[in-house]
């Protein structure tokens, strides 16, 4: 598979003769799926190959060094982890900080990963730990290969507790009366961890949230979301 093209519908092309291929390159797009494919059934050797790809198409692209860092950081190989960091420093490439945002009656408010500098900060804690509490009450597990950090598992799950959403959502649910959806906004590629964490909490709270982040749209409601868990 190395190497090939991805071919696409066939048609004559003019001044080629009949039945000729239109064949086509993988472009960024393409090669970022596959990456996370990769990511996704543990298979670092043929990751490392899709990245070397990506990096030749788009060299100063945070997001292709971050998802082949996730590859290795899923089979926790914590020193080719490290070194892909080492490479992003070298070229000064740097990840794009969580950020996410909630609009409330006509007012946007912007949190990022353990933002605690709101103004009703103390209440969104108090929301936060309700909900971990909700969650353990379902018999929730969170999903921590997502972190690219070599730390014990309770610091695993704080991390990814704390990401950017989760906040926005605490603030969303003091915020407005019962029933009423949420709509937030991410900067990035929503988490496993947070996908599935709120995909819970809709049936939880009786919500609907609909989240934008970096790829499409995921609408959550009675435990369920659009993407079908697929994105």
């Amino acid at each position: 598979m190395h190497g090939r093209y991805v071919r696409s519908s066939r048609f004559s092309r003019g001044g080629g003769g009949a039945g000729e291929e239109n064949v086509c390159k993988p472009d960024d797009v393409i090669y970022k799926a596959f990456l996370s494919a990769c990511k996704v059934h543990g298979n670092s050797e043929l990751g490392a190959w899709v990245a070397n790809q990506l990096m030749e198409l788009a060299p100063c692209d945070s997001e292709s060094y971050v998802l082949l860092s996730n590859v290795y950081a899923s089979l926790r190989d914590w020193e080719a982890v490290a070194n892909v960091r080492l490479k992003m420093k070298a070229l000064d490439i740097r990840k794009d900080p969580g950020c996410s945002w909630i609009t409330i009656d006509g007012t946007v408010d912007e949190f990022v990963v353990e933002d605690d500098k709101h103004l009703r900060a103390r209440e969104i804690k108090s929301m936060l730990e309700e909900v971990a509490d909700q969650l353990r009450v379902a018999g929730y597990v969170s999903d921590t290969r997502g972190v690219l950090l070599n730390i014990d598992e309770e610091e695993k799950e704080n991390a990814v507790f704390h990401h950017s959403e989760k906040i926005a959502l605490a603030f969303g649910l003091i915020s407005t009366k019962p029933g009423e959806p949420q709509q937030i906004v991410k900067n990035l590629r929503v988490c496993g961890d947070c996908h599935n964490s709120i995909k819970l909490l809709s049936k939880i709270y009786g919500r609907r949230i609909i989240e934008r982040d970096r790829s499409r749209f995921h609408h959550f409601e009675d435990g369920l979301c659009s993407s079908n868990n697929y994105w």
